[in-house]
């Protein structure tokens, strides 16, 4: 993780990301994070033309997010950004709190993504241990070069609201997270699975974001102590007791 103590005081940079998942072939039951978005959006497009307004919505609110916090960005600027019709934004998303929560489960679902293909390439390092280092570089990684990417959390959403928490980008890390950790080390703690990984995605995330704000200089500091917190969770399930 050394590497990555600098990389992360970086300004984010790239692209404006991937194009959106929310169109698939796989069945909406078959696939956690295109259930939670059926939940948040409106209707979810069926052809080509409408991912495509659905992604263009999507990277605009990423790039605004980049620039103003939550409450100055409005559905006319992102449809300004976007170059949609506002028609176009409400035929699938009701207001802008929807997509933000459709673009951070977007961000959640790219980076189990990433991370799924570190399973799957066989590029997982036997020790559960540094296999959390690499889950955890993928995550600073994408904090850096993906606009939008954890720059609003559902908690910052503090306008009178509640959030069905089936929705909410955490459970779906935590539980995804849980089952492939599950697929490739034995639990020999007697921690509750799910409950540690979900105290694991919601402390490491506040850290996370603590060290976007202190000073360069502190960063590292934090860093390491979230990598120690995780580590310490863990322990109760992957450790013997």
């Amino acid at each position: 993780m050394r590497n990555l103590f600098t990389s992360f005081g970086h300004n984010r940079v790239g692209s404006l990301g991937s194009a959106v998942r929310i169109h698939q072939d796989d069945p909406v039951h078959d696939n956690p994070a295109v259930k939670r978005l059926a939940k948040v959006m409106r209707r979810q497009p069926v052809q080509q033309r409408g991912a495509a307004t659905v992604t263009a919505i999507l990277d605009a609110c990423a790039s605004l997010l980049n620039e103003h916090d939550y409450d100055d960005i409005t559905t006319a600027r992102i449809v300004e950004r976007a170059g949609v019709p506002i028609g176009s934004f409400y035929q699938y998303f009701p207001d802008k709190r929807s997509v933000v929560h459709a673009l951070a489960l977007r961000g959640m679902q790219d980076y189990l993504g990433k991370v799924e293909n570190v399973f799957s390439a066989g590029n997982l390092s036997d020790d559960w241990r540094e296999a959390v280092g690499q889950v955890i570089g993928i995550y600073l990684g994408m904090l850096v070069e993906a606009p939008g990417f954890g720059r609003v959390r559902f908690s910052d959403l503090h306008d009178g609201h509640s959030l069905d928490s089936s929705i909410d980008q955490y459970e779906l890390m935590a539980e995804r997270l849980a089952e492939l950790f599950l697929t490739r080390y034995p639990v020999r703690g007697d921690a509750p699975v799910a409950l540690a990984f979900r105290m694991v995605a919601q402390t490491a995330d506040a850290l996370f974001k603590l060290a976007e704000r202190v000073a360069p200089d502190e960063r590292p500091q934090v860093l390491r102590t979230a990598n120690g917190v995780i580590l310490r969770m863990l322990s109760g399930v992957f450790d013997p007791t």
